[in-house]
């Protein structure tokens, strides 16, 4: 069980602020940003002077209609937006614009992939010289097909929507923080009073870094997306007001990607209200005015046990050459959740007590652990071997036992043999050859026939779960290939094992 700890505080802020944003007039289209195709998730630069948006399934992409976004941009002459045109950021992959530093050396956007049935997100950032450089971010993960948000005026903060264990639903809001020597914080969650079960994205964070303006669809407002905003109570950044509806925008369509900034004339964002289907950029007349003052204000506080923000790092490696492998992590008896692969090492958000966790990698046998996390130690990194899947290799099943004397499976082994069924579902091209060892003790002819039976076990198993019977042969050995001394119980049991050696099919 998490444990919680409420302290009500009474604090001296200097920055609680008095936010201010009116509108003057209806929205509008801007035909010249405007293409057949979807405009979304918007960043409008700070000296009001450029655009930056994605456009979804435009021939103009990297990768044509079948790109599902690309970073356009557009800048101010005067009172027109010029012709849009690609950024240099973009590839085959998804972008969306995060925004741009505040000395104006770097532009940071997001980026998502999809890799053998998941999606991927890291944050990219883009230098002056056009050299492209991943973000190090600590124990980031997105598994959602988008990834959008705003950098904070003032460079200090990074807002997000992810999808990942740490959230309510689907895409959440989270926020990552700059410290004073340059290094951003791990993603925090902004909190159930502004993330429902449902999809909240493009966050953009006001001038006074406390107004956090957003898109939602699990509030029940007038249309599929709708904007709102909230205002930050504190600095734990999961204490926000109730947010709020922008009833001045929001349609029976589609609003999001709402972007201002203080002394620009205009708000921008983007709605499929009157469009043609797919997302316009809209702009509505607005007068904002954020500014900072001092307060005192009464707090409640919700004070965590710190393992909830803690993280559990694993490194997969090549069980003969000791080579990093990337891979991924599935929690087992949840719902299916991977955590972040990178050369080998994979971050899990920390789960109070015990899990089940199965380790896969391509070309690799998976292995499945039990750990109890509230024993693990955080600032540690947890190796697990995986077995090549190379022609010749001899794997153990270690986990695979029988009944003394039997060929009846111990109750559990099945989860092991389980293991070979998707090993063997997902590489047609592998064939086994299944091994079966006793130690020495008994009848050596008796031992042979029981090593036998239990081979046979073991390709019923498999045929009785899909496997073609013509992928599995075998043979029982007995007590003849021993990989530990008999002389002791504690060596003897390690040689009452199967096994099965790696053979690709003809």
């Amino acid at each position: 069980m998490l444990r919680y700890a409420l302290l009500l505080l009474s604090i001296l802020y200097y920055y609680v602020s008095y936010s201010q944003l009116q509108f003057f007039s209806d929205p509008e289209s801007l035909d010249s940003l405007n293409s057949v195709k979807g405009e979304n998730y918007i960043f409008f630069d700070f000296d009001n002077s450029k655009i930056y948006f994605t456009r979804e399934r435009h021939p103009g992409n990297e990768a044509g209609v079948q790109d599902v976004g690309d970073i356009w941009t557009s800048n101010l002459m005067d009172t027109t937006w010029t012709t849009p045109e690609p950024f240099d950021v973009n590839d085959q992959h998804f972008t969306s614009p995060l925004g741009t530093t505040p000395d104006g050396q770097y532009f940071l956007y997001n980026y998502v992939w999809f890799d053998k049935g998941l999606y991927y997100g890291k944050v990219m950032a883009r230098s002056l010289n056009g050299q492209t450089v991943e973000v190090n971010v600590p124990y980031f993960k997105n598994r959602s097909p988008l990834q959008t948000g705003g950098l904070s005026r003032d460079g200090r903060y990074m807002l997000m929507s992810l999808e990942n264990n740490l959230g309510y639903g689907v895409d959440d809001l989270f926020v990552s923080i700059l410290d004073a020597n340059g290094k951003w914080s791990a993603p925090k969650n902004l909190g159930i009073t502004v993330n429902t079960e449902f999809q909240e994205i493009s966050p953009f964070l006001a001038p006074d870094n406390k107004t956090l303006y957003f898109a939602s669809n699990g509030r029940g407002g007038a249309g599929s997306f709708d904007l709102f905003y909230s205002t930050r109570l504190d600095d734990t950044w999961q204490n926000w007001s109730e947010p709020i509806a922008l009833d001045q925008i929001n349609t029976s369509g589609s609003e999001t990607s709402f972007v201002f900034s203080n002394d620009s004339q205009y708000a921008y964002f983007v709605s499929t209200q009157n469009s043609d289907g797919y997302g316009d950029i809209k702009r509505i007349r607005i007068e904002a005015d954020f500014k900072e003052t001092i307060d005192t204000t009464s707090q409640l506080m919700v004070v965590k046990d710190q393992k909830e923000e803690q993280f559990i790092a694993f490194e997969l490696i090549d069980k003969n050459t000791g080579d990093p492998v990337n891979g991924s992590v599935v929690i087992l008896g949840n719902d299916a959740d991977r955590a972040t692969a990178s050369e080998g090492k994979l971050l899990l958000s920390s789960i109070l007590g015990s899990v089940r966790l199965e380790f896969k990698s391509e070309g690799y046998f998976s292995t499945k652990r039990s750990y109890d996390l509230d024993t693990l130690v955080t600032d540690s990194i947890y190796s697990v071997a995986l077995e090549p899947l190379q022609e010749g290799n001899v794997i153990t099943l270690n986990n695979v036992l029988f009944y003394r004397g039997t060929a009846n499976f111990v109750e559990g082994s099945e989860d092991e043999l389980d293991l070979v069924v998707e090993m063997m579902n997902e590489n047609p091209e592998v064939n086994i050859f299944l091994k079966g060892h006793t130690d020495n003790v008994g009848n050596a002819m008796l031992n042979v026939e029981l090593s036998q039976e239990r081979v046979y076990a073991v390709t019923d198993y498999l045929v009785s779960q899909g496997i073609a019977s013509d992928r599995i042969d075998g043979k029982g050995f007995g007590g003849e290939q021993p990989v530990a001394s008999n002389a002791s119980e504690v060596t003897r049991k390690l040689n009452r094992r199967v096994e099965f050696e790696v053979r690709k099919a003809n």
